[in-house]
Formats: structure tokens, sequence, C-alpha cells
């Protein structure tokens, strides 16, 4: 279906702007503009219309609707009924609200559509610059357990807020500027802005480079191949997002036609990329940890014997209860102590997890945070603050301590001393 839209108008050389929309079969008027003239008395009425194909739906802006849509309700299931770890479900939320919207804008711009609704053009370059932090955010909360959101994190919003203080006189500007403006656009090809455009690709492409390093520094070292799969794809799909935009850069912004339609369908499609793999990736909401439980069918090929095991075990924990106390060190890894007990860091992995149910770091938090208990209930340590405790126990941060803490005793520290001191006054009190 075709239609045309009044632009303006001049009564008395006043020009005032014009919202109705008519409709009607006029293809043979597409895109051309003109004048009508009606004369009413000394009244002069002066018409401006375009005729523009605003009724039809491509496949690939279709596409970006019901993205946006199941983007919405997938946004609304995680944060009201998931049950996964808070930082993957509020990283996963974000990543999946900041995508869909960054989609539906681009759809309703490349198509004509945001005439309709033309104060909300612009407003897409800022989220752009979100695009990359969220799945930053997203991939950390899934490789590492102890991670939460900081307000260091919030440094990661100054690209959106700078972008956006340089879009305010554009936003504040009046619905018939922003019209002209988006039809000279149009004219000229695209609504591209190129160095808009490179910064958003070098963002993209930095926080696709981190979130490979990442990768490699907090995978395990035995990975489950249900993790490596999901992997493989998640990165896979932000490969082909950065590489077309590189691409498209290189060859001078022609080789794909349209380069912000073509930089909208990338996204598109990196977002259905995600939202069905995470279909067939389920648990890869739990995090890191399902690594351990992933492992476990591997462990029928071990020749390990019960008894094996057993010492394994016994020699594991005297080491740890010995007088070096290993677990105190902060950087200690599952080789050193492999090398110390003579196995190897499977048979290590494999022990910890079918005779205690515990994964190598909540096994040596263990430890810690028993060492943790004693100084707090220990006269010789009381002026040592909660957070000295935790770095004399082994703990890289004070956040890693609470939570492990929480984890293991189902108390923070100073709930913990708070209710061995009322355990001690009972008795006292019933004397």
């Amino acid at each position: 279906m075709l239609g045309f839209r009044i632009l303006s108008f001049y009564i008395f050389k006043q020009k005032v702007l014009l919202s109705p929309v008519f409709q009607g079969d006029l293809s043979y008027l597409r895109g051309k503009y003109f004048v009508l003239k009606y004369n009413s008395g000394q009244k002069h009425i002066y018409l401006f219309l375009k005729f523009s194909n605003y009724m039809n739906y491509s496949l690939s802006e279709l596409l970006s609707y019901f993205g946006g849509f199941l983007g919405l309700i997938l946004f609304i299931v995680t944060l009201c009924r998931s049950k996964k770890s808070s930082a993957i479900k509020y990283s996963l939320a974000l990543f999946l609200i900041i995508w869909s919207t960054a989609m539906v804008l681009g759809a309703l711009i490349y198509s004509g559509k945001v005439i309709h609704f033309i104060h909300i053009f612009r407003l897409d370059s800022p989220i752009h610059f979100l695009l990359g932090p969220t799945v930053y955010l997203f991939t950390l909360s899934l490789l590492n357990p102890e991670f939460r959101l900081k307000k260091i994190h919030l440094l990661h919003l100054l690209p959106f807020i700078i972008n956006t203080i340089y879009f305010l006189p554009f936003y504040f500007n009046t619905a018939e500027f922003k019209i002209n403006h988006y039809d000279n656009l149009i004219a000229s090809g695209t609504v591209i802005m190129p160095i808009q455009y490179l910064l958003k690709t070098i963002s993209l492409l930095a926080y696709f480079a981190v979130q490979l390093f990442i990768y490699q520094k907090y995978q395990k070292t035995k990975s489950s191949t249900y993790q490596v799969s999901w992997f493989i794809l998640y990165f896979t799909s932000q490969f082909v997002l950065t590489t077309g935009a590189l691409i498209d850069h290189f060859s001078g912004l022609h080789f794909f036609g349209d380069p912000y339609r073509f930089a909208i369908n990338i996204i598109t499609f990196f977002v259905y990329t995600i939202m069905i793999g995470l279909l067939f990736f389920p648990n890869i909401l739990y995090g890191n940890a399902v690594v351990e439980n992933e492992i476990k069918p591997k462990y029928s090929q071990s020749k390990l014997s019960n008894t094996e095991k057993e010492t394994i075990l016994n020699n594991l924990n005297s080491l740890m209860n010995g007088e070096n106390k290993p677990f105190l060190n902060e950087k200690i890894s599952m080789i050193e102590i492999a090398k110390n007990i003579q196995v190897s860091t499977q048979q290590i992995s494999q022990v910890i997890n079918e005779k205690t149910n515990l994964n190598f770091n909540d096994y040596v938090n263990a430890f810690r945070i028993e060492e943790a208990k004693m100084m707090l209930l220990s006269p010789s340590y009381s002026k040592l603050t909660i957070d000295a405790i935790a770095q004399k126990s082994g703990f890289r941060s004070k956040s890693a301590f609470y939570v492990a803490f929480k984890k293991h005793t189902g108390n923070t520290p100073k709930e913990f001393i708070a209710t061995i001191s009322e355990e001690i006054k009972e008795p006292l009190t019933k004397v």
C-alpha cells in the first residue's frame, strides 16, 4: 500500500507542519515531491507532498520487529522468573533489552517509518555504544562465578553519555527540523554517520578481543564439550558481526548497499543467533560451575579405584591442613597442588568432585573460610578488619570473600560473629 505524507503548508507566508496521512493506489507517484496550490479569496495555501512506500514491510524489517518483541518478552521473563545467578540474570536482561531496542529503532529508521515517530530519530546512536559493554558483562558473568556488578563498571557508560550529550541539541530541536534533516539524509542514500559508525565498530572489536582474553583466563583446565560448543557459537557470531562491519568500512561503505541497513541486519543476525543458541544451551546460564557437572560422564573411563580415590583425598586434605597451608596463597592452582601430591590435575578434579561434591575452587575456599572463622573469633586477630582477614585467608578481594563465606556458612561474616556472640551469652544468662 502506498500513501503520501503532507510535510508542510503556508498560510499568509506562515509555515505550519501537518501530520495527517492519506492512503490509496498512488504507486506511479512514489518518491516524488510536488506542490498543490489552493486559492480561497485572499488566502493562498500551498501543500508540499511526498509520496512514499511506507506501508510495505521487508523481510529483514519484520525480523527486526519480531526479534525486538521476542527480546522484550525474554527480558521480562529473565528478570521475573529466572532463578539463575543474579549476575548472569541481570547481564542477560541488559543484553536483551539493549540489543532488541537497537534492532527495532534501526528498522524504523532505515525503513522510513521513523518519520511518524520523528522524535526517536538518532536515539539509536548512543545505544549502539552500549552493545559492546553488554556482551562483555554477559561473557564475564558466565565465565567468572565470583563476578558481581560494581560501581567501576559504570565507566563502560562513558561513550554512551558522551554521545548522548553530543546529540542533545538535535534531540531538543523541532519536529520540522528533524523531518527535513532525515529527508536530506535519505536523499543522500543513507542516514549513517561514517565517523560514528567507525567508532562503534572499534568499540565492538575492542570488547570482542577482551572477551577472548577473558575466556582464556577463566576457562577450566578441562572444559566441557557443552560449554565449548556454546562459546564457539557465541564468539563466531560476534566475529561475523565485527568482520562484516570492518569489510563495510574498508569498502568505503558501499559493498553491502546502505551501510546503516546492513549494520542493523547483522545486529539482528547476532541477536537471533544468541536467542536460538540459548534454547539449545540453557544450562550455560548456570555459569562456569556447570563444567564440573558436565565432566562427570568422562570419569566412567577413569582407572582410579575407590581405594586410590580415598588415598588421594587423604593426601590432599593432609596437604591443606599442613603447616604450609597452601590455600592461603591467593594464586594457588590445581597444577601446583597436583605436583605436590604427585597426581594429575584430572585425578584431583575427579576426586574432589566425586568425594566432596565440590569443584576445586569451592574445595579450596572451604579451608579459607575455616581459617577466616578462626580469625574472626580469636582475640589475637580482634584488631584486624574483615578486609584484612579476607586477605590473610587467601582471598583476592573482599567481594570474593563475602560470596564464599555466605555460600559455605549461610551468613555474612558480621552475621556469623553476631550469631556466635548470642550463643555464648545464652548459657551465661541461664547460669
